[in-house]
Order: structure tokens, then C-alpha cells, then sequence
């Protein structure tokens, strides 16, 4: 790297946004031009005084109250689904190991808001989300795209997303999603069961 290119790599190193390749480049001009040291130097000098030049913004006084209330709202929020749960009526759902209880159903909208109880070492079908979706995780675990989830996580998805969540200890779900998700297992088993129908009546 020419000297006169050093700078602007010099600054996005300081402030640690560049690439791993790029760092080398500019490690390798210190190595090479050793008066380029004081420059970065300067670089780090100025970033460092960025923090005291901020002005002073005093915390709000009822911040902390504020923050407790938050917590307590959602403690009091996963207990109360909690209490839900115990009130619904409960079926098989999709596969064995799962449980759903409906909580509510709005047709219009094309939503449904229910509790689903899943035994240890269970894995759901691998669906598509028509709409939005939150669950919150009222008990145990939940595995999404490899990421842990436990009591008082929440996930949220977006329209079009796919994915096959698991469980390993088991877990309660309050889950509010779209009526229409597609299940790919229960599509496939459509999609075979039309073309054996179909196969049969053409030779009927």
C-alpha cells in the first residue's frame, strides 16, 4: 500500500470496522513505511475523545422505576398466559408430542392465538409463515435457526419465513400466528395423495 492511500484505512481501522484482508493491508504499510505508526496514533487520539465531546445527557430520575415496571409487566404477562394455558381445552396437533389449546380464533383476520405443549426431544414440521408470528416461551426451551430460547423469550418471524424449530427438555408456547402457514410434511403428503387419486381415476 502507497503511504498516501494509508489514511482513510487508517481511520476505519481505529474505529475497528474493516475486514479481516484489510486490517493485513494496513498492519503490512506500518510494517513497511514504520513512520505511518504516528499517524494511526493520531487516529486513535482523536476517536478516543469522541466519547468526552458528546454532551452530557442526565438520566432520566424515574428511568430505574420505569425499567422495573417493564419487568414486573412482562413477568405478570407470562404468568397470566400461564393461567390461560390451564384453562384451554388441549388436542393432538400436526405430530405425536405436540399439543395445542386454542385461545382464540378470528377467522376474519385469518389468525390464531393458542398454546402449544411439546414432550422433550420434539421437532416440529418444517413450515412457512403466511403472516406474522410471535411466541413467547412460557416453559422449557425452544431451538430456532440453531439459536436457544428460553422462559420469557420472545421470537418473532416475519411473512415468508421458513423454519423447522425443536425442543430438547420440552416446552409451553404461547404462539400467535396466521391460519394460512403452509406445512411442508402435510403439503408434500396432499401433494402425493391428489396424484395417487389422480393416477387411479384415469385408469378407472
Amino acid at each position: 500500500m502507497k503511504p498516501e492511500n494509508f489514511s482513510e484505512l487508517a481511520a476505519l481501522y481505529v474505529l475497528d470496522i474493516l475486514d479481516e484482508s484489510d486490517c493485513h493491508l494496513v498492519e503490512e504499510a506500518i510494517l513497511e513505511f514504520p513512520e505511518l505508526e504516528m499517524e494511526l496514533a493520531e487516529f486513535r487520539h482523536t476517536v478516543g475523545a469522541i466519547a468526552y465531546s458528546v454532551p452530557h445527557v442526565p438520566m432520566a430520575a424515574d428511568l430505574k422505576e420505569r425499567l422495573f415496571q417493564r419487568i414486573n409487566s412482562e413477568i405478570t404477562t407470562i404468568e397470566t398466559l400461564k393461567e390461560q394455558a390451564n384453562q384451554v381445552t388441549w388436542q393432538p396437533y400436526l405430530i405425536p408430542g405436540i399439543m395445542r389449546g386454542t385461545l382464540n380464533l378470528d377467522e376474519e383476520k385469518r389468525e390464531i392465538s393458542c398454546f402449544i405443549r411439546c414432550e422433550g426431544n420434539t421437532r416440529f414440521p418444517k413450515h412457512r409463515h403466511a403472516g406474522r408470528e410471535e411466541i413467547v416461551v412460557l416453559e422449557g426451551d425452544l431451538v430456532i435457526d440453531e439459536k436457544l430460547y428460553t422462559t420469557g423469550d420472545r421470537i418473532y418471524s416475519l411473512p415468508n419465513t421458513i423454519h423447522q424449530p425443536e425442543t430438547h427438555q420440552g416446552c409451553l408456547l404461547f404462539v400467535k400466528t396466521s391460519l394460512d402457514n403452509r406445512t411442508y410434511t402435510l403439503y408434500k403428503l396432499a401433494i402425493i395423495c391428489i396424484r395417487v387419486f389422480d393416477r387411479f381415476r384415469r385408469f378407472a
